[in-house]
């Protein structure tokens, strides 16, 4: 993965489809071998159980069964055209919805970390759009083991607090973030 991208609305791939809700649109990224693969934007139609009005934002590849494969290894020409492409979406979203909010979730740390970095090297650039919040949420298994992940699952049991990401924060290893919110500038997220 690359560190350091620069986010730039004005240099992104051009969006292929783009439903009609603007929650499902596709574009097309080049890979580092020069093979153009279709990479899915997707926002959720159901809100975060526990966090009111917070969408998730899941981008990558399609698997055959047509969901996104967020686990993929690609290897891209320009990430930050790629990345600009898939924040871009996300903005495309919530201009008509501003009283949504969307969520990128770190699905490991390589990626949270990934995540957080393009946030603090964009800050300035991305301000101009998004508030944005990081979540250390984690779920405390140590007090039933494994069992805790049994139906119904206590959602009681999660810990987050979002906190208000700003300029050059630097937080120790344990304390990374790996969950996103963004809003658009001119609404309120309340934490």
């Amino acid at each position: 993965m690359a560190l350091n991208l620069k986010i730039d609305f004005d240099k992104k791939y051009e969006t292929d489809s783009i439903s009609e809700d603007l929650r499902e649109s596709s574009f097309t990224s080049l890979l580092s071998d020069n093979k153009a693969i279709v990479l899915q934007v997707s926002i959720s139609n159901q809100a975060h159980e526990l966090l009111p009005n917070v969408y998730n934002l899941a981008f990558g590849s399609l698997r055959a069964n047509g969901r996104i494969d967020d686990q993929a290894e690609l290897t891209h020409r320009d990430y930050s055209k790629t990345f600009s492409t898939i924040l871009f979406n996300g903005l495309t979203y919530l201009t008509p919805n501003p009283e949504h909010y969307l969520r990128v979730d770190g699905s490991d740390n390589a990626r949270a970390y990934l995540y957080y970095r393009t946030l603090q090297h964009n800050y300035e650039y991305l301000t101009k759009f998004f508030h944005f919040f990081g979540v250390k949420y984690y779920v405390r298994i140590s007090r039933f083991g494994k069992t805790q992940y049994a139906n119904p699952f206590d959602f009681e049991d999660i810990v987050f607090d979002p906190v208000r990401m700003e300029k050059n924060m630097i937080l120790p290893r344990q304390m990374m973030f790996n969950y996103f919110i963004f809003s658009l500038k001119n609404s309120i997220f309340k934490v």
